[in-house]
């Protein structure tokens, strides 16, 4: 990905409303059943809370911030510029109203929304190569971000985001050194404290939950290399939403392992194969692949798998490395056991290409040495 530092730091702080938000406890319902169906990909349904709600509350920033994340979650990961069109309406209006309340951002429910939106809005900018817009809106997100550092002990729902800069302001730069000179006016995060921070967020807070195992997962998928861990805050999401196609995409990858790949559910992976999208499609048949190869022990279905997902993820030009990473890796273990090497090495040079963990990078490697 081409994001700064500043950009990556600031979109993972994309997040749903606070748990301090509405003094009445049928509104809070509602919005909490609203977000339910949101993250459930229940676009219809998720609208219906949501216009409850707006009736109670219609000048509330969490109203437009909820259409917006609706768009987002129908849609994860590829959002069409047509779509964003109405989410980017969505969040300008949600940064609006935040701002009628609150003009001076001090009250930490106003805070959230508008740091919110401007972290949603950063990252759909950064992922469409537009840097200088998703640098402002990073710009506007960081400088609310530091007034929920203050207030994180009295706020859980600001746990998230303290916790994801704590680390990443550590990690990212550890992984990544190329990025330490955008640094210096960064404070200083914790990493340690940082998954404290995390895993408490997975526990105490009420609408953030779900980003919390999002992200908490994701970091023991790409920075921490412990699938093991990732496994429980996936599994969780599949089972509380079994509708989230991208939790089920998630979860297939914390257990692709010859091990734990024994007890896949297979239901997940055909319904990844069913789904509309090439980008799930991509990842059903590559872990369909690797179901045939490593379980089933038939290296021509397994073969005919990986080719059928690494096609449907031609369609995706910046989406979906890792799918396409492991799929190239499956099949070029297969055309190394079949004695195709010249085809083999290009498919592992792929791999490589793509490669977003050491377990592929290291295993294409020393494939790539034996040929």
């Amino acid at each position: 990905m081409k994001k700064s530092l500043l950009i990556i730091l600031i979109f993972l702080f994309s997040l749903p409303i606070s748990s301090q938000v509405f003094e009445e406890s049928h509104v809070q319902d509602l919005v909490k059943k609203g977000t339910d169906h949101i993250y459930n990909a229940a676009a219809d349904s998720a609208e219906f809370y949501i216009s409850k709600a707006e009736k109670y509350i219609p000048d509330h920033p969490v109203i437009p911030l909820m259409r917006a994340m609706t768009i987002l979650w129908a849609n994860i990961p590829i959002i069409p510029e047509e779509l964003f069109l109405n989410m980017e309406l969505q969040l300008d209006s949600a940064v609006e109203l935040a701002r009628m309340q609150d003009p001076d951002f001090e009250n930490p429910e106003m805070i959230f929304f508008a740091m919110a939106s401007y972290g949603l809005l950063a990252e759909y900018y950064a992922d469409q190569d537009y840097m200088m817009k998703a640098v402002g809106e990073a710009n506007r997100a960081y400088g609310l971000m530091k007034k929920g550092f203050e207030i994180v002990d009295e706020y859980p729902e600001f746990l998230l985001t303290t916790g994801l800069y704590n680390y990443f302001r550590e990690k990212y730069p550890e992984k990544h050194p190329v990025y330490k000179p955008f640094l210096w006016f960064f404070r200083s995060g914790d990493m340690v404290l940082g998954l404290e921070q995390l895993k408490r967020a997975c526990e105490e807070s009420f609408l953030t939950k779900v980003e919390a195992h999002v992200y908490l997962s994701y970091i023991y998928l790409r920075y921490e290399y412990n699938p093991k861990l990732a496994q429980q805050y996936l599994s969780a999401l599949c089972k509380m939403y079994p509708n989230n196609y991208y939790a089920k995409a998630k979860y297939l990858e914390s257990l692709a392992n010859p091990e734990d790949f024994k007890s896949v559910p297979i239901d997940v992976i055909y319904s990844l194969i069913t789904h509309e999208s090439p980008y799930y499609k991509l990842a059903g048949y590559v872990f369909l692949g690797y179901f045939e190869e490593k379980i089933v022990k038939n290296a021509e279905k397994a073969e005919y798998a990986y080719r059928l997902g690494l096609k449907y993820g031609q369609e995706l030009p910046s989406h979906g490395e890792f799918f396409k990473s492991f799929g190239y890796l499956g099949l070029g273990r297969i055309l190394v056991t079949t004695g195709r090497g010249e085809e083999a090495e290009e498919f592992l040079d792929l791999a490589l290409n793509y490669a977003e963990t050491e377990q592929v990078e290291e295993e294409a490697k020393n494939l790539l040495s034996k040929l």
